[in-house]
């Protein structure tokens, strides 16, 4: 065979996920966060739906972000 293909590839969230001491800022700073979340990435989704992760993300929704912070990464 000409190509050989490698199907068991692991996206990085997984890669973090498999992290103990993962943030959900880390998370967040991942380009594909949204396509991980869309696939419905299990292990993705169980760590969203800890408690801590919860809150934070209802903290980051309902509080506006300080206003000296680059730009970009204000509003991600």
């Amino acid at each position: 065979m000409f190509w050989k293909f490698d199907l068991n590839t692991t996206s990085h969230v997984d890669k973090l996920l498999d992290k103990e001491d993962v943030t959900l800022h880390e998370l967040m700073d991942e380009d594909d966060i949204l396509q991980e979340c869309k696939a419905q990435n299990r292990k993705l989704l169980d760590f969203l739906c800890q408690q801590h992760c919860m809150e934070e993300l209802v903290n980051l929704i309902t509080h506006e972000p300080p206003v000296d912070m680059d730009e970009k990464v204000r509003f991600k």
